[in-house]
């Protein structure tokens, strides 16, 4: 087994920043300072955009406008800082039309650049207002499969009318409503999702670097899915074809050390794959996982 770290672009800009989100709801000051934070810090660049709720806009300008981002966190300095990227994101119910006024009102702030939006499938196809900002857009798709399959299918028709930039987005947390997606309910997604030729992001859940029982926000334990098994899930997913059967096993090992060992062996072409399709998660709490994979020796301690 190989001692050498994994390529750190495995990991590259693979956690958007949820902090605003359920379970952990920090107020928008709070999750702004954090990020900052995480943005100078080791993670840095395995960090995604800081996501923000559509109603969330103007807040997020306030708290950037009252401590802006700065290159020398010493002195101060804040000349030819880079905006800060941030993903809009517009729950069920939210209109269109709020997530676009938000866009504009992040556009507004010299110390935020949109990098992103989100925003649920609706049979109706407003969604696709949203493509017209020239951002990647990440539909979230329903559960059922069936209205899965039609939803992927329209995603796919969107990229065949020349939107490249959309992504498919399934929700791997639990809810009031569902509990976490089975590793087969996930392994389903990702054989739709390359049938028709899609990235994809998860959004929710990921807070363990392997899947396994933990422990549920609220109380009572749960399964739940890991960073390690999408990984290598998705580079099987292209590069040997696995069938559902194999992908569901992939999703559902607890194999720590074994999972590790096939990570660091990924190469370099393997991970560029691999990563043109699983583009990233959202998790409220950045560093979780991060530090799980830095403890099974995937990313230098």
């Amino acid at each position: 087994m190989s001692t050498r770290p994994a390529h750190r672009s495995l990991l590259r800009g693979l956690v958007d920043d949820a902090a605003v989100f359920p379970p952990g709801d920090a107020p928008v000051p709070r999750a702004w300072a954090e990020h900052l934070a995480l943005r100078a810090g080791r993670y840095g660049d395995l960090l995604g955009p800081l996501l923000i709720g559509a109603p969330g806009a103007t807040s997020l300008v306030d708290a950037a406008d009252a401590d802006p981002p700065v290159d020398d966190l010493e002195t101060g300095e804040a000349t030819g800082t880079e905006p800060v990227r941030v993903g809009v994101v517009a729950r069920a119910g939210t209109p269109v039309e709020d997530l676009l006024d938000a866009v504009a009102t992040l556009d507004r702030s010299p110390h935020l650049a949109v990098a992103s939006v989100e925003l649920p499938h609706d049979g109706a196809g407003r969604w696709r207002q949203a493509l017209g900002l020239g951002l990647p857009v990440a539909v979230e798709v329903p559960r059922d499969p069936a209205a899965q399959a039609a939803a992927l299918g329209d995603l796919a028709a969107a990229t065949a009318d020349g939107h490249p930039r959309v992504l498919a987005k399934l929700r791997t947390q639990s809810t009031p409503a569902a509990p976490v997606p089975s590793p087969r309910e996930l392994a389903d997604f990702l054989e739709g999702v390359r049938r028709h030729d899609l990235p994809f992001k998860l959004t929710g859940g990921l807070h363990h670097a392997v899947a396994g029982e933990a422990d549920r926000p609220g109380g009572g334990r749960e399964f739940q899915h890991g960073v390690l098994n999408v990984l290598l899930a998705s580079h099987y997913l292209d590069d040997h074809r696995l069938p559902l059967p194999s992908l569901e096993a992939v999703l559902a090992s607890e194999d720590a050390d074994g999972l590790a060992a096939l990570a660091l062996g990924l190469e370099g072409g393997d991970v560029a794959a691999l990563r043109s399709r699983f583009v990233s998660f959202g998790c409220c709490c950045v560093t979780d996982p991060l530090d799980e994979l830095a403890r099974l020796g995937v990313l230098p301690a």
